[in-house]
Parts: structure tokens; C-alpha cells; sequence
């Protein structure tokens, strides 16, 4: 016990002591509850105090400072628990609720335009995240798209120009869309802790000559003082570190999300900019060519780039900035002034053997583009390419873009290789070297004039000064790296800034589908700018009781315009041939199960005609995707929700749930919240013969299965497929293409039977004149820009179709013969 007592009384002494010899602070005769309270009083005492003692004015920075970030962790990571628990306790609480249905939908629309989320966290999935994503404007993009439509147009008449800066500056705003956006937050948090990086920097190597100043002098006690501040601005340096890393990685994801929202607003709209790409005669570089890389890769790369060039810029320039300014009172101005002329010839020479990083990188990222779309177009036309057993033509295809991609990233290493041995021997050695000769000038200028060589205090000298050397040209080695950098910057920005420009190009309302109109031939009767409509000049009419096409040339959009490829001329038609202006006639509020129809009779018509002659074209000027050229040109069109167009290809969602195979293009979330149930689903499938597929399943269950249906369902179910969404949506017009070569006889008669007992208005499209019994209209596309229009219950239709009855008796009569021709080649087939 007395000696356990001993050793607390010399602890104690000790605790007492130390601020003593670390402060000059004497706490005997203070009470101990107040020890805190005084030692931080006498702390920010000597902080203030400019006549107080050097070195403890430095601990007590040191002290104030490592407390300052402990209790900035400690109250961070105390706030974090808080959040957790809460978040967890709320979760708990609506989990005991237990409702008997309880649908917890993926997104909400607002009526303003935003969007709701909620994303599961951790690894309950009944855990969410609520996440608010604010509405699109979509008059910010009819105003950027100025920006990118003009760049360039006045840069001869500036004095600097720089073709990297101006774009950089316009994808500035959309990173950063305003002041106080938290974007701009990050970017000075950033900045703060690269000045405090820098500050501490210069504060460590301060103390790293004092520390060897002390074990040189043999002081001690010092020397332990000193070492202990060490590893307490260990802490506040090491938080600095790592909140710079995080801050950069924070900065560059929130780049990419802002980036990415904004692509996607435009990329994915109701002006499918997407399917109107592939007509920018414009759009031909390899960024459009492969969207997909361009949109994940490269916009990831760049904000990547963008918030390393930065932090590789920013933290270099602060430390010229801060080791200038204390370096000068020990090296002079001449001194400084030398290092800096060092810099700026380092350089120049640089600068000037730098590769052009820029347009390799840019290659490159098309080259990986290529090579990944390839594969892409494999996986999707696998079963092609078996039946075709094209293996050998598809891997010597692979085989040439992928040795292409390791040439250009080949190309881009080997280029390096010179630079980078320049680079090393001049960062690295040449300037290790001058830093050596500029540290040692003030200790060998002292030495000469006072003819006294002080070894304590040169050596003091010599180490701060030489960690400050070594420092700055630590930073000046990485400004000159960051050339590298700025040059491969320099790719991604043109490839981003490209893209942008096409997107604003492709989803302006004037978008003209790549016409290219020679400006200067048209300025005379113009007398000013171009406009679009100049090239498409027909005029749509939205909200129409019915279908109606008034001189329309179908015309391929080309860069050509009006000039470009004619297939049909002047064509009209109208369905359904009467016009009435009451619209109550609509179904879309009705459920199909109580088996109500139009209250009109439907009307249907037959586009028969060979292949090119523009019977699909007839479909996509229909669904507003192909532009009218022609002045007089007049489409009138129902509305969205009373217009359905069934393309040759159907198509299903990939990775959605059978649910959303049968209302697409209706959400899940949108079918549930409008009051449809499931049992409605099923009365569909039932119509159109597909309710034993829910079979496979147990019972119901089977609409929430995931799968890939393209390739789950055969040719004929998916076109049947096709036939379930009219029944579940209801249009009162649909155009079908092509929707019943893959169905039996059988099936096609009692599908096109259904649509005329629901009344519905239907136009078709096919090379099969056997349609003709369920249509009333037939529309005969000729090869020349002809077209026929006749109505099928005429004397004129009924000769057309006996003729077509007639024919195929001749062709029946010759069966016989053809019978035989078959078995001679059989016989002679196998006598070889």
C-alpha cells in the first residue's frame, strides 16, 4: 500500500509538473475541478499573446489544435450514433405496425415534377431512405443549349482563347448549378483543409528542427516535450489527410450525379432524344456511336479527373504560396526568386516535350467504347450467331477490336516513356540537388559575414529549411506532373462536352433529324439565322377524334431533308372515315372485365405493300418519331393515352416482373396507384389465350416472377403479348406492324376478331393480303411513291379480292406438279 501511495504522489507530481515545463503553467494551489478550465484559458493566452514564449506559444497551437479536431470527431461521430439509433427506432416502430397490405413503392411523382425515393440501406429491406430529387426545368435546357450551339463562334476575335477552359467553364455550371449549392460547400471545405494541410506541414517541419536541435544540444526534457507535440499534431495532420480524400471522392461523386441528371433528362424525355440520335448527321464521332460508354465510363472518368486535377492544383499552388512567404526570411528574395525561375523553366521545358495526352486518351476511351459495345451486340444476338454458327467470323471481329484497344493503351504508355524519364531526372534529382545548394546559402552566407559557425542553430536552420525545400519542390514536381493530368482532362472534357452538345442539339424542339441546309444560299431570302422550320415545315394536330393524314410525303430523314429518299407521295387517308367531334366515346376509364365496348363501331384499315416501300414509315409518322417536310403536310392525331403503336419487334423490360411485361409502358408503381388490381390482368391474358402461363407459377404469384421474357416466351406469345397490353390499356387507335407473322392461322383469326368485338380503331400493316377479311379499309403501297386507297365493302374491292382468290387457285393447281419436281431432286439427291 505505501508504495502504491509513493507512485501516485510522483504521478501526480509529474501531471503538475508537465504543464510547467511544456506551458509555464503552475497548477498548485488550483483545485481540480478547475484544472481544465485554467490550462485552456492559459492556452488561448498564449495564442494571443505575441510577447509570450516562442516555443510555448507552438505547443499550445499544437495542444488547441489536436483538441479541436478530437472534439469535432468525437461530436461528428456522436451525431452519426444519434442519427443510426433514431433511424432505427422509427424503422422498428412502423415494422410493429404489421398492416395486413402494405406496398412500399420505389418512387412517387409530386405534382410539381419531383420525385420521391426510397431506397433500401443496410440489409433490412424494409429499412428506407427517403431521398427527394428535385423537379426537371426544362427551360434550363432550351437555355444551355445557347451555350454549347455558339461555343466557339467569336473565338478568333479574343485575345485568349482556350478551347479547354471555355468548355470546362460551361460544364462548370452544370456541376455546380449556383452559389449555394453544396457543391460549393465541398469545394471550400476542400480548400480549407488543404491551407490546414499546408499550415500543419510548415508547423511540422518547424518542430522537426527543433527536435534535432534538442538531441544535438542534449536537452532532454525538451526533447520529450517536443517529441509528445509530435505525436499530438500527429492526429489533427492525419484527419486532415483523410478528410481531403474523402472530400475529393464526395466532391467527384456529387459531380457525376449532377452530370448524369442532366444527360438523362435529356436523353431519356418525351422527345426521345435517344431514338433521334441516330439521325444527327452531326453526331458521327465515336462518343455518340457508343452512348452507352460515353454516358457510364466517361462521365465517371472525367469527375474522377476534374476533382484530381484540382486537389493536384490547388495543394500545390498553397504551398508555393505558404513555404514562399516563410522561406523568404530565411533565403531571401534572391533566393526565391531563383527557385521560382527554376519552376518556370522546368516548365516550359515540359510543356513543351509533353504528348498529346488529350487526343490519345480521348481515342482511347472510343476504342473501349467499341470493344464494349461489340460484346454487347453479342450477348443480345446469341442465339442468331448460334444458329448461323458465326463463332469464327464474330471472333475474328472481337479479336481486331481488342488488339486495337491494347494498341491505343499501348500508345498512350509508350509515349510517356521519354517524358517520363525527363520528368524524373528533373523533379526528382535536379531539383533534390538546387534544393541542397539553396538550403545551405543563408547558414554559408552567416558563417562568411559574422565568421561564427553556430552548429546547434545552422543545423536548426539547415533541417527546416531542407524539409521546406524538399516541400516545395515536392509541390512544384506535382504542379508539373499535373500537366499529365490537365492533358488527359483535356480528352474527357471534349468527349463530355461533345456529348452535351449533341444532347441539347438532338432534344431542342427545332431539331431538324440532321438536315444540313446551306446557310449561306438561304441568307438571301432569309436575311437571317436559320431555323428549323426551313426543313421540317408540317404541322401536327394533337387531340383529334381520330387518325388523318392530309398530303404528307414520307420522305427518310436524312442530312439531305426534303431531298433525301421519297417512298410515298402525297399521302392521305383518315380513319375512321366519318369524323364525329363527340369524344365521350372513350374507354380508358372502364374496366375491361364488365365487357364494355366503344359505344361506335371501330373502323380498320389494311397497309399492304413490299418490303421498302415505306409501310413502317407510315407508323412513325403516325407516332410523331419521323418529321413531316413538306409545307401542306397535315397529321392529326389522337391523344397520348388514345394512341397505341405496336412495333415489328416486341419489346420487354429488361430484368421487370411479368406484371410490367403486360402495362408497359405503365409503372408498376402508376398501376397500383390508379386503383388497377391484378385479377384485371388476368382477365387479359385470359382474352387473348396466355392465362396458362400463370400455370408455371402458384397461381397469382407468377406476375411478380422475374425474368428474361424475350427469351422465356416464344415468337407467337410474344406477339400475343402485344395483344394484352391493348386489351389492358384501351386505346381507342392502334397501329400494328407487322403483330401476327409469327402467330398460327387460327390464333390471328380470333385475335383480329377480338379487336373488332371491342370495337376498336385498328390500322395494320403487312405484306399478307388474307387480312383484308378483318379490315375496311385497304391501303396498297407501291414501289414508284403510289399509293391506292379503296374501300373494301366496294364493287372494286370485291373484284381485288376475287382476283386474289383467283390467283391463289392458279398457284393451288400447281401443286401437283411441284409435288413431283420435289421427288425427282430427292431421288437424284440421293443417288450422289
Amino acid at each position: 500500500m505505501a508504495e502504491t501511495s509513493i507512485t501516485r504522489q510522483r504521478l501526480g507530481h509529474l501531471l503538475l509538473k508537465f504543464p510547467y515545463e511544456c506551458l509555464g503553467l503552475d497548477l498548485s494551489g488550483v483545485a481540480r475541478g478547475k484544472y481544465i478550465r485554467v490550462v485552456l484559458e492559459h492556452l488561448w493566452r498564449l495564442i494571443r499573446n505575441p510577447n509570450s514564449a516562442l516555443n510555448h506559444r507552438k505547443r499550445a497551437q499544437v495542444i488547441l489544435i489536436t483538441l479541436a479536431f478530437s472534439a469535432t470527431t468525437a461530436a461528428s461521430g456522436l451525431g452519426y450514433v444519434v442519427y443510426g439509433l433514431i433511424s432505427r427506432l422509427r424503422a422498428d416502430s412502423f415494422n410493429k405496425r404489421k398492416p395486413i397490405m402494405r406496398r412500399t413503392r420505389s418512387q412517387v411523382m409530386l405534382d410539381n415534377g419531383a420525385r420521391v425515393m426510397y431506397v433500401p440501406y443496410e440489409e433490412n429491406v424494409n429499412n428506407k431512405k427517403r431521398i427527394l430529387i428535385r423537379p426537371k426545368n426544362d427551360d434550363m435546357y432550351e437555355h444551355d443549349k445557347f451555350l454549347f450551339k455558339y461555343f466557339g463562334k467569336n473565338k478568333v476575335s479574343q485575345v485568349f482563347y482556350s478551347k479547354f477552359i471555355s468548355q470546362l467553364s460551361i460544364i462548370y455550371r452544370i456541376l455546380v448549378p449556383k452559389f449555394t449549392d453544396r457543391n460549393s460547400f465541398l469545394i471550400t471545405f476542400q480548400i480549407f483543409f488543404l491551407i490546414m494541410r499546408t499550415w500543419l506541414s510548415l508547423f511540422v517541419a518547424r518542430l522537426d528542427g527543433q527536435i534535432v536541435k534538442d538531441i544535438i544540444s542534449g536537452k532532454g526534457k525538451k526533447f520529450l516535450v517536443d517529441l509528445l507535440c509530435w505525436f499530438l499534431i500527429a492526429f489533427p495532420a492525419s484527419y486532415t489527410n483523410s478528410a481531403i480524400k474523402f472530400l475529393q471522392r464526395k466532391l467527384s461523386l456529387n459531380f457525376r450525379i449532377n452530370l448524369t441528371r442532366y444527360i438523362h433528362d435529356m436523353y431519356l424525355d418525351k422527345r426521345l432524344a435517344f431514338y433521334k440520335l441516330t439521325f444527327d448527321s452531326q453526331a458521327s464521332s465515336s462518343v455518340i456511336a457508343n452512348i452507352d460508354n460515353s454516358i457510364t465510363s466517361d462521365v465517371t472518368k472525367f469527375c474522377d479527373a476534374i476533382c484530381s486535377v484540382f486537389a493536384n492544383i490547388a495543394k500545390p499552388v498553397i504551398d508555393l504560396i505558404f513555404f514562399s512567404v516563410y522561406l523568404r526570411d530565411n533565403l531571401g528574395t534572391i533566393g526565391i526568386g531563383g527557385i521560382f525561375v527554376n519552376y518556370f523553366i522546368t516548365g516550359y521545358i515540359l510543356k513543351r516535350w509533353t504528348p498529346p495526352l488529350g487526343m490519345l486518351v480521348s481515342k482511347r476511351s472510343a476504342a473501349e467504347g467499341d470493344y464494349y459495345n461489340y460484346h454487347l451486340n453479342l450477348i443480345n444476338n446469341t442465339e442468331e450467331i448460334a444458329f448461323y454458327h458465326g463463332t469464327k467470323v464474330e471472333r475474328t471481329k472481337v479479336n481486331a477490336l481488342y488488339d486495337y484497344l491494347m494498341d491505343q493503351m499501348l500508345l498512350v504508355d509508350r509515349v510517356k516513356i521519354n517524358y517520363n524519364i525527363l520528368e524524373d531526372y528533373v523533379l526528382k534529382y535536379t531539383w533534390s540537388a538546387l534544393g541542397y545548394i539553396f538550403a545551405s546559402i543563408p547558414i554559408v552566407v552567416t558563417t562568411i559575414t559574422t565568421g561564427v559557425n553556430n552548429e546547434e542553430v545552422n543545423m536548426r536552420e539547415f533541417i527546416v529549411n531542407k524539409r521546406l525545400m524538399l516541400s516545395l519542390a515536392d509541390a512544384g514536381s506535382r504542379l508539373m506532373h499535373s500537366f499529365k493530368d490537365i492533358a488527359q482532362l483535356t480528352g474527357y472534357t471534349n468527349r463530355i462536352f461533345t456529348l452535351l452538345a449533341v444532347l441539347h442539339r438532338v432534344h431542342s424542339a427545332d431539331f431538324n433529324y440532321g438536315a444540313i441546309v446551306d446557310e449561306d444560299k438561304d441568307s438571301k431570302i432569309t436575311s437571317g439565322p436559320l431555323t428549323n422550320t426551313e426543313t421540317v415545315r408540317g404541322t401536327v394536330q394533337r387531340s383529334f377524334n381520330g387518325i388523318r393524314l392530309e398530303n404528307i410525303d414520307v420522305i427518310i430523314p436524312s442530312k439531305h431533308g426534303k431531298e433525301g429518299t421519297k417512298l410515298i407521295n402525297k399521302l392521305r387517308f383518315q380513319i375512321p372515315p366519318v369524323i364525329t367531334l363527340d369524344n365521350t366515346n372513350s374507354d380508358s376509364q372502364l374496366n375491361i372485365s364488365q365487357k364494355l365496348m366503344f359505344q361506335s363501331p371501330g373502323s380498320s384499315m389494311l397497309i399492304l405493300g413490299p418490303n421498302g416501300c415505306g409501310k413502317t414509315s407510315i407508323q412513325r409518322i403516325v407516332a410523331e418519331i419521323w418529321p413531316i417536310y413538306n409545307k401542306n403536310g397535315l397529321l392529326s392525331v389522337p391523344g397520348a393515352s388514345e394512341l397505341f403503336c405496336i412495333p415489328q419487334k416486341p419489346y420487354f423490360i429488361q430484368g421487370g416482373t411479368f406484371r410490367e411485361q403486360i402495362i408497359y409502358p405503365m409503372s408498376a408503381d402508376t398501376f397500383f396507384d390508379l386503383g388497377h388490381r391484378d385479377k384485371e390482368l388476368v382477365h387479359v391474358l385470359g382474352e387473348v389465350k396466355l392465362d396458362y402461363l400463370l400455370k408455371r407459377g402458384k397461381g397469382w404469384q407468377y406476375l411478380d416472377a422475374v425474368a428474361e421474357w424475350k427469351d422465356v416466351l416464344s415468337g407467337g406469345e410474344r406477339q400475343r403479348m402485344n395483344f394484352a397490353r391493348i386489351m389492358f390499356h384501351k386505346p381507342r387507335f392502334a397501329v400494328l406492324d407487322e403483330a401476327t407473322n409469327a402467330i398460327s392461322g387460327d390464333m390471328e383469326d380470333y385475335l383480329f376478331n377480338l379487336l373488332k368485338r371491342y370495337r376498336f380503331n385498328f390500322i395494320t400493316i403487312s405484306q399478307r393480303p388474307s387480312l383484308i377479311k378483318y379490315h375496311d379499309l385497304a391501303l396498297e403501297i407501291g414501289g414508284d411513291e403510289s399509293w391506292r386507297l379503296q374501300d373494301l365493302g366496294t364493287d372494286e374491292a370485291i373484284t381485288s379480292i376475287e382476283k386474289e382468290i383467283e390467283t391463289l387457285e392458279d398457284k393451288l393447281e400447281n401443286v401437283n406438279t411441284w409435288e413431283e419436281e420435289r421427288s425427282a431432286l430427292t431421288k437424284k439427291l440421293a443417288h450422289i
